[in-house]
């Protein structure tokens, strides 16, 4: 599966997601830059789902396909990354089933993609991607930017500050080829994240993350979101955080899991001090000392004590 003229491949994975599938689809035709193709998957939805689908793509043959891999999934990372797999396309976008894409949103970031092949080589790994509106499931705005909202950093996209928090959206992505190629999931992809996070890590070790600060898109929440928004500067995220130290330290387990894979897949690209720092990292308790003599790679207080009291 490949864009024409130029264009972006848009890659849609589905399941379950009829309640709010068709005003994504709509929201892509609605693009002030129709260079696209849209191919979406579903796995193995109950609901109707693939009868939505093959209704667009039967009354859009040119535009969208239904791309039937046969295969059981299970999560979004394993379905994203065979997605990205079969795409033979230059640059492709990633896009969820729940959310919605402003007019704009191929046109500025398929523009951010090409500006950046232009600066920097089309053999450099890129990932672009956008601020968001966090809304509720009506799509009622719960603040002006996901960034924001969620107290994320926005510039020197050190891969070290990644692999501790991945501030890149999947749906708010798009990519090249030349990463796509090079994040390749390694046969340990099961201590992976997500799809995004690697690509996002990939992309700040190899090559370039080109960040556009501007919502292109709302950001949908209604209680079943693979991820979801947190206000992670609010008392309640705070006061939930506390209260949940198992799964704090759960979840640092999981970076530092990823964090091993990610040395193991580049470390003949890894300087001795990166593969140093790597191997330190994902030690099961790697020390006080360790994060303090990095805490400028670490973002935001509650991660800071977190990491200095669980990591």
């Amino acid at each position: 599966m490949s864009a024409r003229d130029g264009g972006v491949e848009i890659l849609m994975a589905v399941h379950n997601g009829s309640a709010f599938l068709k005003e994504q689809i709509d929201s892509i035709i609605r693009q002030t830059d129709g260079r696209w193709h849209l191919t979406i998957s579903d796995d193995g939805s109950t609901d109707d789902s693939r009868e939505i689908i093959d209704d667009y793509a039967r009354r859009c043959p040119d535009k969208i396909a239904h791309l039937r891999s046969g295969r059981r999934f299970g999560n979004a990372r394993d379905h994203f990354f065979f997605l990205m797999e079969r795409c033979d396309s230059e640059y492709m976008l990633f896009c969820d089933q729940d959310d919605v894409w402003y007019p704009d949103k191929v046109k500025k970031t398929r523009q951010a993609l090409l500006d950046a092949a232009e600066k920097y080589g089309s053999g450099t790994p890129i990932l672009v991607f956008s601020d968001q509106v966090p809304t509720d499931a009506a799509l009622n705005p719960l603040a002006d930017s996901l960034m924001r909202y969620q107290n994320q950093y926005r510039e020197d996209f050190d891969f070290r500050s990644l692999l501790m928090q991945n501030v890149v959206t999947g749906g708010a992505m798009g990519i090249n080829r030349a990463l796509a190629e090079m994040a390749r999931p390694p046969r340990e992809a099961g201590t992976i994240i997500m799809h995004d996070w690697w690509l996002a890590v990939v992309a700040a070790k190899f090559g370039r993350i080109i960040y556009l600060d501007e919502p292109l898109g709302a950001y949908r929440q209604h209680g079943d979101n693979a991820v979801g928004a947190k206000a992670v500067g609010s008392a309640r995220y705070i006061s939930e955080r506390l209260s949940a130290l198992g799964e704090v330290r759960r979840s640092i387990l999981r970076k530092k899991a990823q964090a091993e894979t990610f040395r193991r897949a580049y470390q003949d690209r890894l300087s001795d001090e990166e593969a140093l720092y790597l191997r330190q990292f994902a030690r099961k308790h790697s020390g006080m000392g360790f994060y303090l003599r990095h805490m400028g790679l670490i973002h935001g207080t509650a991660r800071r004590v977190g990491m200095l009291l669980l990591g």
